[in-house]
């Protein structure tokens, strides 16, 4: 079995990940890989509730590299999710193989984030972590849902360098 979805959404679980990605594709346990959720407890309570029925383990990265391996020889399917494509970039930076293809779901309005889409907004650090992701092959497809087209790195770097 492997990986079968290797995901940035800033919502890490939630309705659409329970009703459409989990539906689309198999599933057995999810890999949350995030510093920053890995240390709020609150939040991991929420997202183990969020991810029944299926097994959750919660990570910080550099735990993550040795779980997403881990993960990749299981004879289970994964979905690895993260809430930043800048954990997916250190991730990678420490060995970490999440497979050649990562998907981008919401990434909502913040601060110093330009916004490229109803569900796309993105700042410098996250545009030079995707920028990194690309330079070392990985295949950027940002899609909401799985009925969505896939917008390409290409096409939102396009949208990034054009908007104000």
């Amino acid at each position: 079995m492997t990986i079968t979805l290797a995901r940035v959404d800033d919502r890490v679980i939630h309705g659409q990940t329970m009703t459409r990605w989990a539906a689309s594709r198999k599933l057995d346990a999810f890999v949350i890989a995030s510093d920053k959720v890995a240390g709020d407890e609150l939040r991991k309570k929420v997202l183990k509730s969020a991810a029944n029925p299926h097994k959750l383990g919660i990570y910080d990265n550099k735990t993550s590299v040795e779980k997403i391996k881990m993960a990749s020889e299981s004879n289970k399917d994964f979905f690895v999710i993260s809430d930043s494509p800048q954990n997916f970039a250190e991730i990678l930076k420490m060995g970490g193989d999440f497979g050649k293809v990562l998907n981008i779901g919401p990434m909502n309005t913040r601060p110093g984030a330009k916004v490229l889409g109803k569900t796309t907004a993105i700042d410098q650090a996250d545009y030079d972590a995707f920028e990194y992701m690309h330079n070392h092959g990985i295949e950027l497809q940002f899609q909401i849902i799985p009925e969505d087209s896939i917008r390409t790195w290409e096409q939102i770097k396009k949208l990034y360098d054009a908007a104000e």
